[in-house]
């Protein structure tokens, strides 16, 4: 077999052959003139809609084939063979014509049925979702050896930050929405001032031109009438009653005192409730969904030194021990450091003081009533434990180990107080199990104090009594089971996102021979989102010396093609690194002129430097419902 046809063999495969997920069918990651298809396989595509608004475009799963500069997708991979097999243009869905392709990115939306990328074209957006995170990885380096290979547009991203920001879709709408909110409820404000007839209400509806004495001495029925409106407490302008209507009234009802009760009832409560709708409504203004690599996937590295400590705390008072038990076992298997993780189960209703007038001395005993119909916890947390720290053929009953780990912290007369906060505690029952290559696990039997303060009490009694000292702390139900990633996926959302306190890269010259680090990069291209590593120069005379305004990346950006000879001098314009400011005709920027760079081969990366201060992030709690395992709720 000849080498060429070799080298088709092992890079082609047909599509028509039986489906398997998509794959990199050329593995040398090159596209050669005898290659057909490079990747196929299904994808999630989002349609297109011709007419804007708040509703979600419709997602469908498709098949794609890449074949050179297009990528094809079909209902399925059957079509997708007889196609290929055929070449029959009715079985083709639709095409995305890469030539045209401006841009690929990661996609920043949080809406994505999966990770999904971006491709900008002339005439559309694109996003599609390969099914896992090596389809995606497949796809995507595939789909960017086909664009810039064919010099149609540029990778302005290949990693997604560590924290960012996606604002939702529909906020036109929303606003629109909330004006009108707004108006109507104005509106209806002045409506009870203006038009409600309580105060304005004539005296005789059939003769509403006639004085008060006529009217009260034609009638039999008892009425309660003035020539002046409200009760002649209040005499409006005449403005208000021709606005009204009742400009030619003479004779006015007075109304009783319970319906004036009545209407300034309901007016106060209608501009209640319209102010706290408004300022409720308003913090929707613009809605952000935030999105976060793991804690552990941080780019750069978070340093060992700036992982947090964290305290776990499990609620019980009378809910099934085993239950509490598969608790504490999925946060036992939480991917974290175990070092940094401290598990306490605060049980508020293994013991009860009863407490005697004039006695600082309350007499503790156990809660039978709730251990008999929940289970003995602190027995159960034992019995957890010997099991995960001690040998099959250990000696030592479970009883007797827990001991070992026991302490008793209870008031006594000739000391009552051995709390730091007696208002959350008397005292407390406590066990410790501390062992290495496991988190720390805290038992603790809460003494309740007179005012207990009930669950809010047995917290606090474990922040300022108990010794809790973790920079985060988790609160938990008895039947809250945390999924493993819990902490991985929750701790990144308090760390800053906007990457000022984050680490910033420095890239070697790109002129060829030079080993500086780079001070400039040109500024066209920094827009356009070309990578830092491909336009960055130490200086404006490695800039020129490279004829970067010539080569075919800079015009692809510029002029949207490279066959373009005009540069105008606006591309030239060149950006400090460092501080992204324009830099002066000698390439000199006057803010970072003072600061000295040292000389270098490679690129440099400066130490990360993270902060999860509120001030940076403005962050201070996180729900995450989606993160636990689906229980039964008491």
């Amino acid at each position: 077999m000849h080498e060429a046809e070799l080298k088709r063999e092992q890079c082609n495969v047909d599509p028509r052959t039986s489906y398997q997920p998509p794959i990199n069918v050329c593995g040398q990651g090159e596209i050669t003139k005898d290659e057909s298809i490079q990747v196929h396989g299904f994808m999630y595509k989002q349609g297109k809609r011709t007419i804007k608004g708040p509703l979600h475009k419709s997602w469908r799963r498709r098949y794609f084939a890449l074949e050179k500069t297009k990528m094809y997708y079909f209902q399925n991979d059957m079509e997708c063979r007889q196609y290929f097999q055929s070449r029959n243009a009715d079985l083709v869905v639709g095409a995305i014509e890469l030539n045209d392709a401006l841009q690929l990115r990661p996609s920043l939306r949080l809406d994505l049925p999966a990770k999904g990328f971006e491709i900008h074209t002339k005439r559309r957006l694109w996003v599609l979702c390969p099914e896992t995170d090596d389809e995606y990885q497949m796809w995507f380096e595939a789909v960017e050896i086909a664009i810039v290979s064919n010099g149609a547009g540029n990778v302005i991203e290949r990693n997604l930050p560590n924290v960012r920001k996606y604002v939702m879709k529909g906020l036109t709408t929303y606003r629109f929405l909330y004006v009108l909110f707004l108006i109507a409820g104005i509106v209806e404000l002045f409506a009870l001032v203006l038009w409600f007839t309580i105060g304005l209400q004539p005296c005789d509806q059939a003769r509403p031109t006639d004085s008060c004495s006529l009217i009260l001495g034609q009638t039999m029925d008892v009425l309660h009438c003035g020539s002046k409106p409200f009760n002649g407490v209040f005499v409006p302008p005449q403005f208000w009653l021709k606005f009204a209507g009742v400009g030619n009234v003479a004779c006015f009802a007075q109304p009783a005192i319970g319906q004036w009760i009545s209407y300034f009832c309901l007016l106060a409560a209608e501009i209640i409730s319209f102010v706290l709708g408004s300022i409720y409504y308003l913090g929707m203004w613009k809605p952000v969904r935030r999105g976060a690599h793991y804690l552990d996937e941080f780019e750069p590295k978070l340093p060992d030194e700036q992982w947090p400590k964290v305290d776990i705390f499990i609620c019980h008072y009378s809910e099934p021990a085993d239950e509490t038990i598969d608790t504490l076992g999925a946060c036992m298997n939480l991917q974290y450091p175990s070092h940094l993780l401290h598990i306490l189960i605060l049980d508020d209703g293994y013991c009860k003081a009863k407490w005697k007038s004039n006695d600082p001395v309350p007499a503790i005993e156990l809660n039978k009533s709730v251990i008999e119909k929940a289970g003995d916890l602190r027995q159960e947390v034992a019995q957890y434990m010997y099991d995960r720290v001690c040998d099959a053929n250990e000696e030592l009953e479970v009883y007797a180990w827990r001991k070992l780990h026991s302490s008793a912290n209870l008031p006594t007369p000739t000391r009552p107080r051995v709390v730091n906060r007696a208002d959350c505690a008397a005292g407390s029952f406590r066990d410790d199990y501390k062992y290495s290559d496991l988190p720390h696990v805290t038992f603790i039997g809460r003494v309740k104090p007179q005012t207990h303060y009930s669950k809010a009490g047995n917290i606090n009694n474990a922040c300022y009594n108990e010794g809790a000292d973790g920079r985060y702390c988790i609160i938990l139900d008895n039947d809250m089971q945390p999924h493993p990633k819990f902490i991985l996926a929750t701790l990144p959302f308090f760390f800053d996102s906007d990457g000022k306190k984050q680490a910033k890269h420095k890239y070697m010259c790109c002129t060829s021979g030079c080993n500086l680090v780079a001070r400039v990069c040109c500024a066209s291209c920094k827009i356009a989102g070309v990578p830092d590593e491909k336009m960055s120069y130490c200086s404006k005379r490695c800039f020129d010396n490279a004829m970067h305004t010539s080569s075919a990346l800079h015009r692809r950006q510029v002029n949207g093609t490279i066959s373009d000879n005009t540069i105008s001098e606006a591309t030239k314009a060149l950006r400090c690194v460092t501080c992204d400011n324009i830099v002066d005709k000698r390439g000199v920027c006057k803010k970072c002129s003072n600061q000295s760079i040292a000389p270098s081969s490679t690129g440099i990366t400066l130490p990360a430097n993270y902060s999860d201060d509120v001030q940076d992030n403005t962050v201070a709690f996180v729900q995450t419902p989606q993160y636990f395992r689906d229980c039964v709720q008491f």
